[in-house]
């Protein structure tokens, strides 16, 4: 019997650990605060959903690129496309701003040597 791979929730595990960082009274993150071993799993979150995000929106552009045609004939209608672009502006916003949380958590734990 085949073993089923356990499925990554690298978004889930970046919501679920982001409340566990610090903040300021000025309401920034205090990544200099914060516990390393918490910043690298954000980073490693961080950086999985980013890379997932970036290989799904490169998908999806291709399916989006060869359905011209069905667009041309109205079998898909423009709305369709233009709600997908604005998904696509999101999810690409939030892949750099996983880009910047990893780079930043990253920066902080550059020396961190777990014993």
């Amino acid at each position: 019997m085949v073993e089923r791979a356990i499925a990554m929730e690298p978004m889930r595990d970046l919501l679920d650990w982001l409340p566990m960082l610090p903040v300021t009274s000025a309401q920034q993150v205090d990544y200099q605060a914060a516990d390393p071993a918490v910043l690298i799993v954000l980073a490693e979150a961080a950086e999985t959903t980013m890379n997932t995000i970036n290989r799904g929106v490169g998908g999806i552009g291709l399916l989006l690129a060869h359905s011209s045609p069905l667009v041309a004939d109205g079998t898909i209608d423009a709305d369709t496309i233009e709600r997908l672009g604005f998904l696509l502006s999101e999810i690409s916003a939030l892949s750099t701003g996983c880009m910047l949380l990893a780079t930043r958590c990253r920066r902080e734990t550059a020396d961190f040597h777990p014993t």
